[in-house]
């Protein structure tokens, strides 16, 4: 996608800026509301459990909006609303991975797999 030709979407792709544009509204919501404060060490597990939240999400209606331009032309916009999927639903799917597994701390203090 590129701004200076006026490119917002890539249909090939799926990319588009409105989504790249919503992520990062996810992150600062989560700067304001959770984290306060985001160590660059710890940047990357902040980000990681952004984007799960992101792609964990159900939809709950689409709305279509349809208009008619000042030359003519047929428009039509849907959005789709989206909510969180509830903690322990949540839980109930990221742990179905980790049955037989052990894991330990890192010598970071973050989790390994040994």
């Amino acid at each position: 996608m590129i701004h200076s030709q006026k490119e917002y979407a890539n249909p090939e792709t799926g990319a588009h800026v409105n989504t790249a544009e919503a992520v990062i509204s996810q992150v600062q919501r989560a700067l304001v509301g959770v984290y306060h404060n985001l160590a660059r060490q710890h940047l990357q597990r902040y980000l990681d459990e952004i984007v799960w939240r992101w792609n964990h999400r159900d939809p709950v209606r689409e709305v279509v909006k349809q208009w008619t331009t000042k030359d003519g032309v047929e428009r039509e916009k849907s959005t789709t609303t989206w909510k969180p999927i509830p903690v322990v639903d949540q839980m109930r799917v990221l742990l179905q991975g980790a049955v037989g597994k052990q894991v330990r701390r890192s010598k970071e203090y973050g989790l390994c797999w040994p």
